[in-house]
């Protein structure tokens, strides 16, 4: 359990030393989450104590955590069946906080990840109530 802890505090000190804000407590036990630019990201280790991403991060709008939607047609941010429409500013905001974040954790980005293409929800509308032909 000590090992658990060092480790806890050692990523603790490189999140608070590239300027975010560390949450506590994250989502789910054992987990914290690090704030910067609006955007949080939850945090937890695994089984071989790295630490790894409880899902895509979040832009915050009036105090609600929002995760980045795709409808096909425009990009929004959600939270429980809110949608918020989206700015480019924004998308570039999310995209800078966790290129952010890998870089602390020391993770590769992928191609597709920097381009601020991937999505927590992805939702095309047109294809509803589409017949099957």
């Amino acid at each position: 359990m000590e090992g658990e802890q060092t480790v806890t505090s050692d990523i603790r000190k490189q999140f608070t030393a590239a300027g975010f804000e560390i949450v506590e407590p994250g989502i789910a036990p054992g987990s914290i989450g690090v704030r910067k630019y609006n955007c949080i990201q939850f945090l937890k280790l695994d089984a071989g104590q790295q630490w790894v991403a409880l899902g895509p991060p979040y832009f915050q709008i009036r105090g609600l955590n929002c995760e980045l939607e795709d409808r096909g047609y425009q990009k929004f941010w959600y939270h429980q069946g809110k949608r918020f429409p989206i700015r480019k500013a924004d998308l570039e905001i999310l995209h800078r906080f966790d290129e952010e974040v890998r870089a602390v954790l020391h993770l590769r980005s992928l191609y597709n990840e920097s381009l601020g293409s991937t999505c927590a929800r992805t939702v095309y509308d047109r294809l509803e109530g589409r017949s099957d032909r």
